[in-house]
């Protein structure tokens, strides 16, 4: 989770998390993990490990993160998926995935180029490659059930390195390899996110959320892992009128219109 200084006091993103869920009305289940679904009902295992079952008339589900499970082979027909890809599907980068306790977990785990350190010309960023570990301690039911959630490596982060290897790439393409590698850790990389809290013309509201560094560094910043001057949050209506704005921003930028390249990820 996330920390950040409000009114004198440092507060965590489970209280501002919470706080919004009672003012709203809205009942929340955590360290939970679904077993099956059926008509209006899903049936769900917590850290305990007892079962239970929700009644819905509409839900939405986010399974866990997985790969496309694709093969490779090398040129002689040799299967080389192993080399490529963790057996979650998705692909080795420059990271270290040797298999650590949590507390052995460092920012430096994590990759910087993002390039396969055994074929030099694939990249993968995004969700497509594999994170070292989880940026939360890992958490297990009672009957050996992983309930921990994935590092998030979607919009802002997934769009700064999306360029900084496409930089890396041009690079390689040019034959420019006096250029030192472009780099972008999610250990020293900042993320700005807006999640919409009300999307109503007049009265519509917002959740507005920076935090420096993504994956927390507990050596540069012993007590919370990030820097509490560059990790915010804060809710109100600014925070809409600034998602409906970037909303606009980014179809101009993926349209490629002109002087799209001074729009920031």
């Amino acid at each position: 989770g996330m920390h950040f200084k409000r009114g004198g006091y440092v507060v965590s993103s489970r209280l501002f998390a919470e706080s919004l869920f009672v003012e709203r009305g809205v009942e929340w289940i955590t360290g939970a993990h679904v077993q099956k679904v059926e008509a209006g009902k899903a049936f769900y295992e917590t850290l305990d490990g007892e079962s239970h079952e929700l009644a819905f008339d509409f839900a939405m589900l986010l399974p866990p993160f997985t790969g496309t499970g694709m093969k490779a082979f090398d040129r002689a027909g040799q299967d080389i998926t192993a080399e490529l890809f963790m057996p979650n599907g998705f692909m080795k980068v420059d990271a270290d995935y040797s298999k650590k306790d949590y507390a052995q977990w460092k920012a430096a785990d994590w990759p910087k180029t993002y390039r396969n350190p055994k074929y030099a010309n694939i990249f993968a960023v995004g969700i497509a490659f594999a994170p070292p570990h989880a940026i939360t301690p890992p958490r297990v039911s009672t009957k050996g059930t992983p309930i921990s959630p994935a590092p998030p490596r979607t919009g802002m982060p997934s769009a700064i390195i999306g360029r900084v290897v496409a930089n890396n790439i041009a690079d390689l393409v040019l034959g420019r390899t006096q250029h030192q590698p472009k780099t972008a850790s999610m250990a020293s990389l900042g993320a700005a996110c807006v999640a919409s809290t009300g999307a109503n013309w007049w009265s519509g509201t917002a959740a507005s959320m920076t935090m420096y560094p993504i994956v927390p560094d507990f050596e540069r910043f012993p007590e919370y892992g990030r820097d509490l001057k560059f990790t915010f949050g804060d809710i109100g209506s600014a925070g809409h009128w600034i998602k409906k704005i970037l909303h606009y921003m980014f179809i101009y930028k993926a349209k490629a219109l002109p002087m799209w390249w001074i729009i920031p990820e």
